[in-house]
C-alpha cells in the first residue's frame, strides 16, 4: 500500500522509535509500513491520522479508507476510544459493542449526550458487555481489526449521512448505525439497560435537527422517510421565501464593496471539535474568510439569521439563536414572520427588538446600510 507516512513523520523530525512510542507499536510495525510490506489495521490507521492530524485517505491511498475520509474528528475519537476498550478487555477486535463504548467515552458530541440523556453510563455499558461477551484471552494486541458487525456499523453510518444529505460523518451517524445492527452485542447492552430503540433513534434526528444541521430525508416527529420521500418540514412557503429576500437584499451591499461572504440556507460552518453547524444564513467578514473553502470553514460566522418557520416553536429557534452566540457570533438575527418583527442578538449587549415600519441596521459589520423590516415580508398581489 502506498503511503506518505515517512514523510510526514520527517516533517515532524520523529524517528520510526518515536512514532512507535507514540503509537504503541513496534519500530518494525512502522518501518513495515512506510515500506509497504505491512497495511494497518483501520484502527491503527485511525489513530495514525489523529496523531499526525491529516485526514486519513491523504496519508493511505485505499479505496477502503476512502469511506473515512469524512469522518468527523470526534467520530475519529469515537474508533480511537473503541479500539482503547478492546485492549482494555483483552480482545484483537472491534465490534458494534466497542462502538458503543466509544460513543460513550467520547462524550461531546450529539451521539454521546443522547446516550447520556438516555440514561447510559460508561460504567453500566461495560458492565453489561462484560456480562454478555467477558474477557479475552489475557493478551493484549496492536493490531485491532473490525468485526464482520463492526464493520457493518460503520457502512450504515456513512449510509445514514448519506441519507440525510449530509457531507461528513458524525457521532450521530455512528450511534445511527449501530442501533441498526440489531443482532450486535451493542444493541443487547442498551435493552439490558432499559433503552427503547426507536425511541433514542427519534432522540438523535431530533438532537441533530435542534442544533441547526440541514437535514434532506426526516419529518417533524423526528424519524427518517424513506429514500423516494424527499419532503422535510424545515422551511414553509413564506420563510423560505423571507430567506430569499434577505439574502438578495443583503448581497445587493455586501458584494459591490467586497465586505465578505453571504452564506444561504444550508451552508454549515466547522467547529474545531468537528462539529457541523448551519444556520439559515450566515455571514462571514473578509479579515476572517479570504477564500470560501470547498466543504466547510472551521470558523464561526459574524453574523447568523434564522427564520421561524410554521413548524417551528419560538422557544427552539431562540435556544438555537444563543447556542450561537455562545459560539462566538457577533451578531444573531431572528425573524418571525408570524409577529412580523426581527430580534437582533448581540454577543455581548443584549437583544434590540424592531417591528414593521422599523429599520434594521448592523453597523459594526456593515457600515451605512439599511434595510426596512417591511421589505422582508413577501408582498400581496391584486
Amino acid at each position: 500500500m502506498e503511503n506518505r507516512l515517512r514523510l510526514l513523520r520527517t516533517q515532524r523530525n520523529w524517528s520510526q522509535a518515536e512514532l512507535a512510542q507514540r503509537l504503541g507499536v513496534s519500530r518494525q510495525t512502522i518501518n513495515s509500513i512506510e515500506v509497504g510490506k505491512y497495511d494497518p489495521s483501520l484502527p491503527l490507521a485511525f489513530k495514525i491520522a489523529q496523531l499526525l492530524e491529516f485526514p486519513i485517505q491523504f496519508i493511505f491511498f485505499t479505496e477502503e479508507k476512502s469511506m473515512f475520509e469524512k469522518f468527523t474528528a470526534k467520530a475519529t475519537r469515537v474508533i480511537v476510544l473503541a479500539q482503547n476498550e478492546g485492549s482494555r478487555l483483552e480482545y484483537q477486535f472491534v465490534g458494534t459493542e466497542q462502538i458503543l463504548i466509544g460513543l460513550i467515552a467520547e462524550g461531546t458530541g450529539i451521539g454521546g449526550k443522547v446516550l447520556k440523556s438516555a440514561g447510559v453510563t460508561l460504567e453500566a455499558a461495560q458492565t453489561e458487555v462484560e456480562k454478555i461477551i467477558g474477557r479475552g484471552n489475557g493478551i493484549k494486541g496492536v493490531e485491532f481489526p473490525f468485526t464482520a458487525k463492526g464493520k457493518q456499523v460503520l457502512q450504515l453510518a456513512v449510509e445514514e449521512s448519506r441519507r440525510l444529505g449530509h457531507h461528513y460523518v458524525g457521532t450521530e451517524h455512528l450511534l445511527l448505525g449501530v442501533l441498526q445492527v440489531t443482532d450486535g452485542v451493542a444493541v443487547r447492552v442498551l435493552e439490558n439497560l432499559g433503552i427503547n430503540l426507536q425511541n433514542l433513534r427519534q432522540e438523535v434526528l431530533q438532537e441533530i435537527v435542534s442544533m441547526g444541521i440541514p437535514v434532506t430525508n426526516i419529518n417533524p416527529s423526528g424519524t427518517s422517510s424513506s429514500d423516494d420521500d424527499l419532503s422535510e418540514s424545515p422551511a414553509d412557503f413564506t420563510s423560505g421565501e423571507i430567506n430569499a429576500r434577505f439574502c438578495a437584499l443583503l448581497f445587493s451591499w455586501v458584494e459591490p464593496r467586497k465586505l465578505g461572504h453571504i452564506i444561504g440556507s444550508k451552508g454549515g460552518f466547522q467547529l474545531p471539535n468537528g462539529d457541523v453547524v448551519a444556520p439559515r444564513i450566515s455571514f462571514f467578514s473578509r479579515e476572517r474568510l479570504k477564500r470560501v473553502p470547498r466543504t466547510y470553514p472551521e470558523l464561526v460566522p459574524d453574523l447568523v439569521v434564522e427564520i421561524k418557520s410554521a413548524f417551528d416553536r419560538l422557544a427552539s429557534v431562540q435556544q438555537k439563536i444563543q447556542r450561537f452566540l455562545d459560539l462566538g457570533v457577533k451578531v444573531a438575527l431572528l425573524i418571525d414572520p408570524d409577529a412580523q418583527t426581527v430580534a437582533v442578538h448581540y454577543l455581548n449587549s443584549g437583544v434590540r427588538m424592531l417591528a414593521d415600519g422599523e429599520n434594521l441596521t448592523i453597523p459594526e459589520l456593515f457600515p451605512g446600510w439599511e434595510l426596512a423590516v417591511s421589505q422582508l415580508w413577501p408582498p400581496v398581489f391584486d
